[in-house]
């Protein structure tokens, strides 16, 4: 057998592998059949397990998982589901394993009180307000059947840096690079399945960025009554008006959805609530620092207004549930132990209204 007739076998199969790989990529890929997320940077058929051991206590590993939908949680039908939520890094829950979500929390209650109630997780880290109106029109109508008879919106946190958001909040990234390296991943059978494969092998494969609380154990004084505001900057009354104006837009989408929206305000690791007053720590300058309350508190209260302007479901948990040492992993971001007090007191909540 000689040269030419070697590389007409080796052409012959070449063609036979790539008539299959294309076969297979348009069988079972989403190129032709399905939904066609294009070059949306949702995070769809994820599972990865995080070591989470210097993070906080209690558990070392934490499993995170996304459906091909792009939806964290169980549910039998997305026609079936009662609560979505949407939220940023906060709602997502990166590093909390998937039984210990707020939401697991919450269905847990529920279930406890012989109460059936799905409640499925579509949050995106950065997203702020903006990003969950575009999810409502970009993202939800291509998951089939979608019908949550609620969409809990747990905001305000990254409304009060929106640009920051930005690439987060188009649903695509402003990268042509990376627009083009998502049409592959979301559409592409084959590279799924090495994802997935890859996820299995590198079970541990994950650095944590997020930081350890440097609040837990430190001495809490108080600063000021928490009904004593000092008035809003031009500017930032200015980002409060913006809010105003993308909240009554998202609690309009929700309803064309077909659903109810519940508002819940966000709290921080920053300050203590306790007994009506604020508590910070004091500084190397002599002062008392209670972190972005303030901000966050213009935020939540904004949350609140256009909630019950709009006959939504309203929440102030920023407000009105306790945090202690334990409860944050960082200046944001719950443990275990934060989501479990989260999932109870939404529970409580919202029972009723439910």
């Amino acid at each position: 057998m000689n040269i030419n007739q070697y590389i007409k076998i080796l052409a012959a199969n070449m063609a036979v592998l790539i008539g299959l790989v294309l076969v297979a990529e348009l069988t079972f890929g989403g190129w032709v059949f399905g939904s066609n997320y294009g070059m949306m940077n949702i995070p769809r058929n994820v599972s990865r397990t995080f070591d989470v051991s210097n993070l906080y206590g209690g558990v070392s590993r934490a499993r995170y998982t996304r459906d091909r939908h792009g939806l964290r949680g169980r549910y039998e039908d997305p026609s079936r589901i009662d609560i979505l939520t949407i939220g940023g890094s906060t709602t997502n829950q990166l590093y909390i394993d998937d039984e210990l979500t707020w939401q697991a929390v919450m269905t847990n209650e529920f279930r406890t009180a012989k109460i059936k109630l799905t409640v499925v997780d579509a949050a995106v880290d950065g997203q702020s307000s903006l990003g969950h109106i575009a999810a409502i029109d970009r993202w939800f109508p291509l998951i089939p059947g979608l019908k949550p008879r609620f969409v809990l919106a747990y905001v305000g946190i990254n409304d009060m840096a929106v640009s920051g958001a930005a690439n987060y909040d188009s649903m695509q990234s402003p990268e042509l690079s990376r627009r083009i390296r998502y049409l592959f991943v979301n559409n592409s059978a084959l590279y799924n399945l090495y994802r997935t494969v890859r996820g299995m092998i590198r079970a541990r494969e994950a650095k944590l960025i997020h930081g350890k609380s440097p609040y837990d154990g430190v001495l809490w004084e108080k600063a000021y009554p928490m009904n004593e505001r000092k008035p809003a900057s031009k500017e930032l009354a200015k980002r409060l008006d913006e809010y105003k104006a993308r909240l009554e837009i998202l609690i309009g989408k929700i309803r064309g959805l077909g659903a109810r929206a519940i508002i819940v305000t966000q709290p921080a690791a920053m300050f203590r609530l306790r007994g009506g007053w604020v508590f910070g720590i004091r500084g190397k300058d002599g002062k008392i620092s209670t972190g972005f309350y303030e901000i966050l508190t213009a935020i939540n209260d904004v949350s609140m207004t256009v909630c019950r302007e709009k006959g939504a479901v309203c929440v102030d948990l920023g407000r009105e549930l306790q945090f202690e040492d334990g409860d944050f992993y960082d200046n944001v971001h719950n443990t275990p132990q934060g989501t479990a007090k989260i999932g109870r007191y939404l529970y409580r909540s919202l029972k009723d209204a439910l």
